[in-house]
């Protein structure tokens, strides 16, 4: 039987259309690619990496002035002075000057300075932590918009392709209007149609673009069209039990391990407001002084001094440079000790007692960050087993798929089907593969936000953390 011309007109528009579909958008020119390496090695020079870097730097400073307040303190000086009667004999008055040098150092275990050195270093601990989790947040969070964008670029090309089908349709639509194969309300539809595809195809593209500028924006670059060349690929997953990797995570995890330092911080803050509640404030000192025949300081002077309960050793020397010693000079020993203990201290006991709050709220948070990794760590593994179903689901419709379409040929080439069931089935086959692409993303981000959950290393493409 023969034909319309008007039926051939469809057919071959939309056998044109079905090809284009499985053909893809044409190739177009655009920059180098951006692999996930290259964004990865790029985060190093990113706002939120240098951040990191600079809280731990800031602890790292802390720690280096603890320390310095803690050593030799050298300081020297000079005075002068000078007096005379406002009433009486002129004559009497006189100046006298002096130079002097001193110096001090933290010398025993005990002291206030030891302890603060103790909390800075616990505090760099926790820094060196806290920037390892920023770093880690911050390579997820810049592999999760890396595959966004690639399943943006995806979403844009077939929103492309199906805008360029629906004007397809129309144009036939218009011509099957024409010779009157075609009613109105057919017409309108496929108007409709092409008018949807072309909001889809701009909502498509507006969303590509802003994919790529959340990631370009992780990175602290300007937004490129560099195409995405790295395709997501799951890695290993961690080996175990559910229970083993919670166990693991509750040693491995930053957060888990800073609360743990917070702890310890606290309890070192208790040990030492006890200890300071009993260590009585005694001095010694030890001194060598001169004088002439009218009492006058004369000569070099030196003095030892130590603070037990700052745990402190000072010295200082002083040298009378003015008046000039009267007669001879003697020299003289002085030794000094004194001794307090503390009966009644009410503001040491609050210290006492605040640092015992302290403790408790550290246990407390150290509780509650467990309880949390060990959430966390339960959602990201099943998250992780779910996309893990999602794909091997996907991928059993990818092979049925690819059996009709091998079924489909062989139908058309013993006459049973038509060109127009193999493309419709060359089609089907494609979207089946782009849902596995998908999905492989989908695994690939949920495994690595499983590491992190475990408090693995997150590693760049190349080995590097």
């Amino acid at each position: 039987m023969t034909r319309s011309p008007t039926r051939a007109l469809v057919a071959s528009v939309v056998l044109a259309v079905v090809l284009a579909l499985v053909a893809g958008p044409p190739a177009r020119a655009q920059a180098a690619g951006l692999s996930l390496s290259d964004v990865v090695t790029a985060l190093r020079q990113a706002p939120g990496w240098y951040q990191a870097d600079l809280a731990y730097r800031s602890a790292a400073d802390g720690l280096a002035a603890a320390r310095a307040a803690a050593g030799l303190q050298i300081s020297a000086g000079g005075s002068y002075s000078y007096a005379d009667t406002l009433a009486g004999p002129s004559g009497r008055g006189g100046s006298s000057a002096n130079l002097s040098v001193s110096a001090s150092a933290t010398v025993l275990p005990w002291a206030p300075a030891e302890a603060s050195i103790a909390n800075a270093e616990l505090t760099l601990q926790a820094a060196a932590l806290n920037r390892d989790a920023a770093r880690a947040a911050l390579v997820v969070t810049a592999e999760q918009q890396y595959f966004a964008a690639r399943l943006a670029v995806t979403a844009r090309a077939l929103a492309q392709q199906a805008l360029d089908a629906a004007e397809a349709r129309l144009r036939a639509a218009q011509a099957q209007h024409a010779q009157g194969a075609l009613s109105a309300d057919g017409l309108a539809q496929a108007e409709a149609n092409a008018a949807s595809a072309r909001a889809a195809a701009a909502s498509a593209q507006a969303n590509e673009d802003l994919a790529r500028r959340a990631l370009f924006a992780t990175l602290g670059t300007p937004p490129t069209d560099a195409p995405l060349t790295t395709a997501p690929s799951p890695g290993t997953p961690p080996q175990g039990t559910l229970a083993e990797l919670i166990a693991g995570a509750l040693q491995h995890r930053d957060d888990v391990q800073v609360a743990a330092i917070k702890l310890r911080q606290a309890e070192q803050a208790l040990a030492a407001s006890q200890a300071q509640r009993w260590i009585p404030s005694a001095s010694l000192s030890v001194g060598v002084t001169g004088s002439d025949s009218t009492g006058t300081a004369a000569g070099l002077g030196v003095n030892a001094a130590l603070d037990l309960q700052r745990g402190v050793v000072s010295g200082s020397a002083s040298y009378p440079v003015a008046p000039a010693a009267s007669g001879a000079v003697s020299t003289q020993l002085r030794i000094g000790a004194s001794v307090s203990i503390p009966l009644d201290a009410p503001s040491a006991d609050a210290s006492i007692a605040s640092g015992r709050t302290a403790v408790a709220s550290a246990q407390a948070a150290l509780a509650s960050a467990q309880r949390v990794a060990e959430l966390d760590v339960r959602q990201r593994y099943a998250a992780w087993q779910a996309a893990k179903a999602g794909l091997d689901a996907d991928v059993a419709a990818q092979k049925a798929a690819e059996q009709a379409l091998a079924t489909a040929q062989a139908r058309q080439a013993a006459g049973l089907a038509t060109q127009l069931d193999v493309a419709s089935a060359q089609v089907a086959a494609a979207q089946a593969q782009r849902t596995v692409e998908a999905d492989q993303n989908a695994l690939t981000i949920a495994l690595l936000q499983l590491r992190n959950a475990l408090g693995e290393p997150i590693a760049s493409p190349g080995g590097q953390p």
